[in-house]
């Protein structure tokens, strides 16, 4: 049987849907670069709130043995500057031979602690704030740097990983470890309570001064990888006037860069 001529009409075809409005890649970066900072400075707080229960509960005090040595040479340096510290022989320490504090100490800690008091009348009142006492700045010296440390550690991360969030979340746990805490507490003005800040801050600095330029594409040294392993010198100077743990960040930068070597990079 024959079909009918002009025969039923076709099914119209549905209209295309309105393309999806997607966020160009530069607003998209900035938008996590702005959650990542927001994110950071959450823990930050949180990093400075959980040392500050000592200052909280006892005053400005400083506690533990080693911390008092520390202040009492951070008062010496205070009051009677920085050749009279080097050739100090403390004949109260290590008695009863006595202490060439000059040649046993690593005299970072106090040095950072007398260059921020005596910043303090400078722009303190700026703000609104009035100086704080040597004493005080001591105390909480621990407390400011377990900040830094954190923040740092948070860079590191995202550096490492690629990703913002795990960097906030490497920073969050860098903030509330009790390996951390104990060391960085309001008032145990100790060595390590800056030495880690010095410690994620060159390890940040050597990953970025390797982070691979795509306009690079034959090793050649690029301006940042200059910065960035100038500022990495300059944050294991400080690593090694800080603390006796330099040695850890040494040695792991070496083999970091005997693999590289090996593996061709």
């Amino acid at each position: 049987m024959a079909k009918p001529k002009g025969g039923s009409a076709a099914a119209p075809t549905p209209a295309a849907p309105p393309p999806t409005k997607r966020l160009p890649a530069g607003a998209k970066a900035t938008a996590g670069l702005c959650v990542f900072i927001a994110a950071m400075g959450v823990v930050a707080q949180q990093a400075y709130d959980i040392r500050m229960y000592a200052i909280r509960d006892y005053g400005y005090v400083i506690h533990e043995f080693d911390p008092w040595f520390n202040y009492r040479a951070t008062e010496y340096l205070a009051a009677n500057g920085w050749h009279a510290f080097f050739h100090w022989f403390d004949y109260k320490a290590w008695y009863p031979l006595g202490r060439p504090v000059g040649t046993t100490i690593y005299p970072g800690m106090q040095i950072t602690s007398v260059a921020i008091w005596r910043a303090m009348p400078h722009y303190m009142p700026l703000l609104g704030l009035q100086p704080m006492s040597l004493n005080d700045v001591c105390c909480m010296v621990p407390a400011w740097f377990g900040i830094t440390a954190s923040v740092s550690l948070g860079a590191l991360t995202a550096e490492c990983s690629g990703t913002w969030s795990a960097g906030v979340a490497a920073a969050a746990i860098m903030a509330v470890i009790p390996a951390h805490t104990m060391r960085s507490v309001a008032g145990g003005y100790d060595n390590e309570s800056i030495a880690l800040t010095a410690m994620c801050t060159t390890f940040y600095f050597w990953t970025r001064a390797l982070r691979p330029d795509p306009a690079v594409a034959d090793g050649r040294a690029t301006k940042a990888s200059v910065v960035f392993g100038v500022l990495c010198g300059a944050a294991y100077v400080y690593m090694v006037a800080a603390w006796g743990g330099y040695v850890f960040v040494v040695n792991m930068i070496g083999v970091h860069a005997a693999a590289l070597c090996a593996c061709g990079r």
